[in-house]
């Protein structure tokens, strides 16, 4: 137990020593992997917008306005309208079961 927490200090000691013998500026850039200076810039990159299509069925109703046997030809619809699927989920409760698909689509 006494051995753990001397060989803990240690590494501790060791690691705030080598810290402080170099500038913390330069462990930060070296820990994201960026080797140029500090004050180097890194071009800015525009984020993304994206516009969301939400989908639910029951499991007794139709999906998307068509009928269970039609999924697939009104998912290829809406992915030929630029739209991807970025979550589903599933769920089931004493009243039956439900699905859950969002879809998304860089925005226009």
């Amino acid at each position: 137990m006494i051995k753990r927490f001397i060989a803990s200090a240690v590494i501790f000691v060791a690691g705030f020593a080598f810290s402080s013998a170099m500038n913390g500026k330069s462990l930060i850039s070296l820990a994201k992997g960026n080797f140029l200076s500090p004050q180097a810039t890194t071009p800015q990159v525009a984020h993304q917008l994206w516009e969301y299509r939400v989908v639910r069925s029951a499991k007794d109703t139709s999906f998307l306005g068509g009928t269970k046997g039609n999924i697939d030809s009104e998912l290829n619809q809406l992915g030929a309208q630029g739209f991807e699927i970025c979550e589903m989920t599933q769920s089931s409760s004493n009243v039956g079961y439900y699905l859950t698909i969002v879809l998304r689509r860089p925005r226009q």
